[in-house]
């Protein structure tokens, strides 16, 4: 069993928080925590995505991979890539740096974006959760970032009554195509917020 303690802990969303790895440190593990359904899915939806996307697509580098299911001492927890800076440090998500202080180049942050969007969509990477918490910017020596996406619920988190995306391509494509101008949009607007206060 993996024991994890708070010296550790990275972040934390409504169902899950994640750890580093405290025998790997270019390892993180997210574990459960929240409502007891939601708990006991999330890691297994993320790894099914993952595990989807990689029979699909082979060589994935906008990506956090994952390694499987582990027991911790706050449960079964899913261990994937930390991404981390070329300085060591956890990369921020999108929304983290654009709020970051100093705040990033803001007109190059959205060219990065874009430049995500462009990939996803020319190899049809099956990924909707794509929103500005998910998404870390990870800053290269160079000081240029490298998109990953951190979160993989992918097609199979797909809560339409009736889920023609997860059965008919072209509803897919049409859905992946949405989420991507979401993103593109919100990240435009938070940039904009940001622009707007300094």
């Amino acid at each position: 069993m993996i024991i994890l303690d708070e010296t550790l802990l990275i972040n934390q969303g409504t169902v899950r928080a994640c750890y580093h790895h405290p025998h790997n440190s270019s390892l993180a593990i997210k574990v459960p925590m929240g409502c007891k359904k939601d708990r006991e899915q999330a890691n297994q939806i993320e790894l099914n995505g993952y595990q989807a996307l990689m029979r699909e697509h082979k060589d994935l580098s906008c990506i956090s991979h994952c390694y499987g299911i582990e027991p911790t001492n706050h449960g079964d927890g899913l261990v994937c890539d930390c991404i981390c800076d070329s300085d060591g440090s956890v990369s921020k998500s999108i929304l983290d740096l654009i709020h970051s202080d100093p705040p990033p180049n803001l007109p190059y942050v959205k060219k990065v974006v874009q430049e995500l969007v462009k990939y996803i969509l020319e190899n049809n990477i099956h990924i909707f959760d794509l929103n500005l918490k998910n998404i870390v910017l990870q800053q290269q020596s160079d000081t240029t970032y490298k998109p990953i996406i951190i979160d993989l619920k992918g097609g199979y988190e797909l809560k339409e009554f009736i889920p023609l995306a997860k059965y008919i391509p072209y509803f897919r494509r049409k859905k992946l195509e949405r989420r991507c101008r979401q993103l593109l949009e919100r990240t435009d607007r938070y940039c904009q917020k940001r622009n707007s206060e300094l």
